[in-house]
């Protein structure tokens, strides 16, 4: 399927809806729990390979994948799972130096809650100049019960797949290096904002995922944590404020709803995804519309918002918007 062919679907939610069949689906995929997050396993058969021109923009989107321990694991046998989707150039080589090459999606899985995780990836592919790539999902395990002899084996299940499309107006935005915050109890920061100019469509998308840690006591991440609190209790959301490129605003700011999180020591981390839909009947004239993400602590520990890249220059904070 070519990519103007896939510019026809619609986008709901934090999936596509009406999406054409997947450009690449994995079959089972088992791998090993490892000490530390030191290196990505590729997932067999989830690569896709196209041509672009430079600058060009392809959205790219995860669906079915997920992780699960084999066997079941015990009480505070806690994994941390972190998911992306990551690309080179088609001969294997990597992007140019400082080229975002990827973006991924991180929590801790907490048996016997939770037998299994399921990641959601967004992110927005520029290609760096006329050539061919290959994208994939990619996935790390990591824990300090990998030690003495021990081994965990987790299971991508089949049907993992990764997905392409281009849609209009097609922009994205990174939470840059030293952008980051750390959220007190009981206070609201706006972060990671971008500006979009809608085009080509009345229906506007805008996708913002949040890399987040609660700040335990002790923690090496960030500061603030008490044993007074096990957890940070969150809510996020995404605003879009209707201007004109020369600051003019047109009204109130349209709100996505508001995302709970409940993001325990034993959690530790999760990537709290945001979508915001809207049409441009609801830019009162206006032209453009200027994205933030919103992150509210309402009770526990202090809240601590990942900024940069992972090794590999895979975004942490970052979002995309569309028009359809």
């Amino acid at each position: 399927m070519t990519v103007a062919a896939c510019a026809l679907v619609l986008a709901l939610g934090g999936s596509v809806l009406g999406a054409p069949p997947a450009d690449a689906a994995s079959a089972g995929f088992e791998y090993q729990v490892t000490p530390k997050a030191d290196t990505y396993k590729d997932v067999p058969g989830t690569d896709i390979t196209f041509d672009a021109a430079a600058g060009e923009r392809s959205f790219l989107w995860s669906r079915y994948f997920s992780t699960e321990p084999v066997p079941a694991l015990s009480s505070g046998d806690n994994i941390g799972n972190t998911f992306a989707i990551r690309c080179r150039n088609a001969d294997g080589t990597a992007l140019p130096t400082g080229t975002e090459s990827g973006a991924y999606w991180a929590a801790n899985l907490v048996p016997p809650g939770e037998a299994s995780l399921t990641a959601g990836l967004r992110w927005l592919f520029i290609a760096p100049a006329d050539g061919s790539y290959t994208c994939r999902l990619s996935i790390v395990s990591y824990s300090s019960i990998i030690a003495n002899g021990r081994s965990v084996t987790m299971r991508v299940p089949a049907g993992a797949e990764l997905a392409r499309a281009a849609y209009s107006a097609m922009s994205r935005w990174t939470l840059l290096d030293g952008s980051g915050t750390v959220v007190e109890r009981g206070t609201t920061v706006s972060t990671s904002g971008s500006t979009n100019t809608p085009a080509g469509g009345d229906n506007i998308v805008v996708y913002q995922d949040a890399a987040l840690s609660t700040c335990a006591a002790g923690s090496g991440i960030c500061p603030g944590g008490t044993d007074a609190y096990t957890y940070t209790r969150a809510e996020t959301w995404v605003e879009a404020q209707p201007r004109n490129p020369d600051g003019a605003l047109c009204g109130e700011p349209v709100k996505s709803p508001v995302a709970q999180w409940n993001i325990t020591n034993a959690k530790h981390h999760q990537t709290v995804t945001n979508t915001l839909r809207m049409t441009r009947s609801q830019l009162g004239g206006c032209t453009q519309i200027r994205m933030t993400l919103k992150v509210r602590n309402v009770d526990g520990n202090p809240l601590n918002i990942h900024d940069g890249y992972a090794s590999g220059t895979i975004a942490a904070t970052h979002g995309v918007a569309f028009s359809y």
